[in-house]
């Protein structure tokens, strides 16, 4: 088995330092895609979801910048 015949197992999907890049992307049908769109009630509450997912990732992101300066005793 060569290297270049090696496939990693989970490749990145953005950015590799961010939380969300090694993230597995799920594969989504076109019949649930229509499922939200055509039902307002389920749209959103997806977009509250993601707009819950966003804010922790934003608030955990602020953490790491306040304590990455800061002295560990």
């Amino acid at each position: 088995m060569d290297s270049q015949s090696t496939q990693p197992a989970i490749a990145p999907v953005g950015d590799i330092g961010g939380t969300a890049g090694y993230a597995v992307m799920p594969t989504v049908s076109q019949a649930s895609v229509g499922k939200y769109l055509s039902d307002s009630m389920l749209l959103n509450k997806l977009c509250d979801r993601v707009y819950e997912l966003l804010q922790e990732d934003m608030r955990s992101q602020r953490e790491r910048v306040r304590n990455y300066g800061s002295r560990r005793w």
